[in-house]
């Protein structure tokens, strides 16, 4: 067969605008998200990321938030010792740092007094920040591009395709090899886009790379090249002639929205006819998908086939395509439990009794510590809330690792690290409040949480897994369930209440207790 471009952008056309509405339109919104991710033709991520710009703009409360940050590195010791010039560097690294995290610094906006207070916090969270967008960038630019393009070939033979589709070659086993390809097929495009030339030559010569990754996630990457190499061989020239003969459909792209809507969409699904074109007419191995070598979907075919024989003909026309690379499912560890052997109302009652624990080991802690009786609950109740919900995580999430205590009791520090981390952040932030201060206990974070009491809560964790949930779920289950409901109403009515007067009168506080700061 020859290459024939009017028959190639023909192929295109239908599998965008003859599949149906929803099938358009279910393209159309992947073709969104890839524009938005930054995976996709730059001109539409820039109209598409325009919204977060606007979302982003600065305010005056933000420009004060940052001039705070400047102002506290700018005082850190080891900044002050440093010459202007590699001051105004670390300056313009903030700069840089709060530019690309908007949301954060638009969030902070909110509470000045908050970043006045902790501006080392603040710069930890956009370091981390930064630093998370980089890795989850590097994935998308590296690897998402091969579940577009899967998604992509799917659509040529079908007119409904999951949109989960775009996740099947993201198998555990293979993930990393096939970023690695990816990442190698980036560094290489990019150097030869240093010479110009070279680049233009590579772009096509490589261009069916990210295709057989979707196709054959196993690929390594001197097969993907060479394949393509191959593929490619005395027809770049045809293929960049097939591309200037679309140049009306890419001229839209000037227009944002027609671009999502039209140029995009083809763009997408012209690569895929070349790359089954290619696939068709020149004997490489390493296709392993069968289902690729039928007919495209034709949906007027099959429309005739009903007309004429009914169901029976409709199978012989068009079958629904069996991938052998499967969905990406979650994959249970083998002897892990995956449901909980306790019941809601078990969890509603851990949830008070931990409380419970929880605030009468801090009562009873300051009356040894300080001889004095206070209520040290953030609440009026007898209940600490922080300890009843990192107690009911601790059971929910960890009870199914009971056969390892050592992983247990090292997940249950995390855990319960993070809840008691984000509970004094939410006080600080939200209320302006602070009931615990470990500042001065050996490796704290912020006075927020120190090793000490993650120890303890480790050690509580275990207590609570082996001992407490099987003793008080025994306890609920001895009674009638009319008892067990009325058990677990009372309580959370109980504290429905005292949440109310909080919200009236203002949490508990005063000396001993903490409070506004």
């Amino acid at each position: 067969m020859t290459w024939n471009r009017k028959q190639l952008r023909k192929g295109a056309w239908n599998t965008v605008f003859k599949r149906g509405l929803m099938a358009w339109m279910a393209m159309v919104a992947v073709c969104f998200i890839f524009s938005y991710l930054g995976v996709d033709d730059s001109s539409q991520t820039k109209f598409v990321k325009g919204i977060d710009q606007v979302l982003g703009q600065e305010t005056e409360h933000e420009a004060d938030n940052v001039t705070i940050l400047k102002e506290y590195v700018k005082n850190m010791p080891m900044i002050e010792h440093m010459s202007e010039k590699k001051a105004e560097t670390v300056a313009r690294v903030i700069d840089s740092v709060t530019a690309k995290q908007t949301w954060i610094i638009k969030l902070l906006g909110a509470n000045t007094a908050y970043v006045e207070r902790n501006p080392g916090e603040v710069i930890v969270m956009l370091l981390i920040s930064a630093l998370i967008m980089a890795v989850v960038h590097f994935f998308i630019q590296s690897a998402a591009i091969v579940g577009k393009c899967r998604y992509a070939m799917e659509c040529r033979y079908s007119d409904k395709v999951s949109v989960n589709r775009m996740f099947a070659p993201f198998h555990r086993h293979y993930l990393l090899r096939l970023m690695w390809v990816m990442f190698c097929y980036n560094v290489v495009m990019t150097l030869w886009w240093l010479t110009i030339i070279g680049g233009v030559y590579k772009y096509y010569q490589y261009r069916m790379v990210p295709y057989l990754l979707a196709e054959n996630p196993r690929l390594k990457w001197r097969d993907a090249k060479n394949m393509s190499r191959e593929m490619t061989r005395g027809y770049k020239w045809k293929m960049f002639l097939t591309d200037l003969s679309c140049i009306h459909v890419w001229m839209i792209k000037a227009i944002p929205v027609a671009g999502l809507l039209v140029a995009l969409p083809f763009q997408m699904e012209l690569d895929v006819e070349m790359y089954f074109w290619f696939r068709q007419n020149i004997g490489v191995e390493n296709f392993v998908e069968e289902a690729f070598n039928a007919a495209p979907y034709n949906k007027k075919a099959i429309e005739a086939a009903y007309q004429s024989a009914g169901d029976a003909g409709v199978a012989e026309v068009w079958t629904k395509p069996a991938y052998i690379l499967q969905d990406v499912a979650v994959e249970v560890p083998e002897g892990m439990k995956v449901k909980s052997e306790y019941s809601l109302r078990d969890f509603i009652f851990f949830f008070f009794v931990f409380c419970f624990i929880g605030w009468l080991w801090e009562v009873l802690l300051y009356i040894v510590m300080d001889h004095v009786l206070v209520n040290r609950g953030t609440m009026y109740g007898p209940w600490l809330p922080v300890y009843g919900v990192g107690g009911v995580a601790i059971i929910f999430l960890l009870d199914r690792f009971k056969a390892d205590k050592a992983k247990l009791f090292a997940m249950a520090m995390v855990v319960c690290g993070i809840i008691e981390f984000i509970a004094s952040w939410a006080l600080d932030f939200f209320f302006n409040s602070q009931y615990w201060d470990y500042k001065n206990e050996f490796l704290n974070v912020n006075g927020r949480i120190c090793l000490v009491g993650l120890l303890a809560f480790g050690l509580g964790s275990l207590f609570g897994v082996y001992i407490a949930a099987p003793k008080l779920s025994e306890f609920l289950n001895s009674k009638s369930k009319k008892v067990q409901n009325i058990i677990c109403i009372t309580l959370s009515v109980l504290f429905i209440i005292d949440l109310i007067c909080c919200a009236i009168f203002g949490f508990n506080k005063g000396e001993g207790v903490g409070g506004t700061l």
